[in-house]
């Protein structure tokens, strides 16, 4: 029935291993500027993510774009993992 595998639970995107791809569910942190600055950035939800590197920094890629951000702002993103 289902093609692609998926998963119903989000967990924050650094507990995903490199190469992994997820949706982006929400944001679980209260700072104002933090939530900002991931919006400025082209983090969203609703947005397909790839873990691409964990060190020295967290690379993902979002909307064709890679981006590096560091381990608060990557405990701060939730997803949905779908491979």
């Amino acid at each position: 029935m289902f093609t692609q595998s998926f998963a119903v639970e989000s967990s924050a995107l650094n507990l995903l291993k490199e190469k992994e791809t997820g949706i982006i569910t929400q944001f679980r942190k209260n700072d104002e500027s933090l939530l900002r600055k991931l919006i400025a950035i082209g983090i969203m939800p609703g947005l397909p993510i790839t873990l691409e590197q964990r060190f020295p920094s967290y690379v993902v890629k979002v909307a064709g774009m890679r981006i590096a951000i560091d381990r608060a702002l990557a405990r701060a993103i939730y997803v949905r993992r779908t491979r």
